[in-house]
């Protein structure tokens, strides 16, 4: 069961029912009827499912998921959550520290026309980097509802496969704890990029501190992720809210809800999962 194999202590009856509930909606696998090959790595048969992989894939199942043949490339598609941290917490200090003292040498300015522009104090650093958390919040909106959620077409081998990988396997799959969070590597490439395009519009000082106030945003979506799915939280908290959310997102509206950290962004995008009893 999910308790025995992540070894979480017990908790209240009621909290116990609720996760219960949310397994319970998880479809029964039979491996001589299914689509798909279980005995064998699910990455290659996919895309093979033409039209009938968009119901498929959002058909839970509350067992592990083998990707692929090779024990190298298979490996590097999990990671434990703490690697999350590991990683880019330090990158995301040594990046505060520099911005601020770059903002502190007063050569940082945001021009508005070639004659007029404003010093972007130090002090303005932590605001700044409020800000660039608020942004990812967008990015993150954006990336689950445009690129995780796509329909790929039924015809496309190829798009049905990489929607698969990149996000197919966590729907079908919700309870592996090893895929709950993005491997550093693949992170650094999506990583990297941002930073790229920030430095490329705007000045060192600026985009850096942008960026640094994202990169910490992501590592705060990641770390809740992995809580909303195997955390416990309060009854009546903010996470527990997020949870219950979250919950409805991957077994009832599965084309909504796209909120991860907040549901702010489903709002304006009209996107809200209707409030309504689990």
């Amino acid at each position: 069961t999910l308790r025995q194999r992540k070894n979480i202590p017990e908790h209240t009856t009621e909290e116990k029912d609720k996760e219960s509930s949310a397994i319970n909606k998880c479809s029964q696998v039979d491996e001589e009827t299914d689509l798909v090959d279980w005995r064998k790595p699910l990455a290659w048969q996919v895309g093979n499912l033409g039209e009938k992989y968009d119901t498929w894939v959002h058909q839970p199942v509350d067992r592990p998921i083998r990707l692929f043949e090779n024990d190298f490339f298979e490996a590097n598609t999990k990671t434990s959550w703490y690697m999350v941290p590991i990683v880019w917490l330090p990158l995301v200090f040594y990046l505060s520290w520099y911005c601020y003292t770059l903002l502190a040498q007063e050569t940082t300015r945001v021009f508005f026309t070639s004659d007029y522009s404003i010093l972007v104090h130090k002090y303005s650093f932590p605001f700044i980097f409020m800000f660039g958390m608020f942004l990812w919040s967008f990015v993150e909106y954006c990336i689950h509802r445009f690129v995780f959620h796509m329909r790929p077409p039924a015809h496309n081998y190829y798009l049905i496969t990489l929607h698969f990988l990149l996000h197919g396997q966590h729907h079908k799959s919700p309870f592996d704890g090893s895929r709950l969070v993005f491997p550093p590597g693949l992170a650094a490439i999506v990583i990297g990029a941002f930073y790229l395009i920030l430095r490329r519009l705007l000045s060192e000082g600026l985009g850096t501190s942008l960026f640094v106030g994202g990169l910490g945003g992501y590592v705060v979506y990641d770390m809740i992720h992995y809580y909303l799915h195997y955390g416990s939280p309060r009854k009546g908290s903010y996470m527990y809210g997020l949870k219950a959310y979250h919950v409805k997102h991957h077994f009832e509206h599965q084309r909504a809800g796209f909120g991860i950290t907040t549901t702010f962004w489903d709002h304006p995008f009209k996107t809200v999962i209707p409030e309504q009893t689990f």
